[in-house]
């Protein structure tokens, strides 16, 4: 795929994976840094719960297009 369709692919992406996280309604998932590159999606930041990090992950692999999830999400 051409760069600039997978840069378009991956902005699209993140963009959707942000959507979803600020619709959980959870003040420190909004907080989260979402990395996107080739449809690898790298979450990093810090939640207040073990409960917040689950959920932030659970979300991010119901998005269509996540072809690998990295995981670098701390629990304050």
């Amino acid at each position: 795929m051409p760069a600039l369709l997978t840069r378009d692919h991956d902005q699209d992406l993140k963009r959707r994976i942000v959507n979803f996280l600020h619709q959980r309604h959870v003040p420190s998932l909004r907080g989260i840094n979402v990395l996107v590159r080739d449809g690898v999606v790298t979450m990093r930041g810090v939640v207040d719960s073990f409960y917040h990090k689950q959920l932030c992950l659970n979300c991010c692999q119901r998005v269509a297009g996540v072809v690998q999830l990295n995981d670098e999400i701390e629990v304050a």
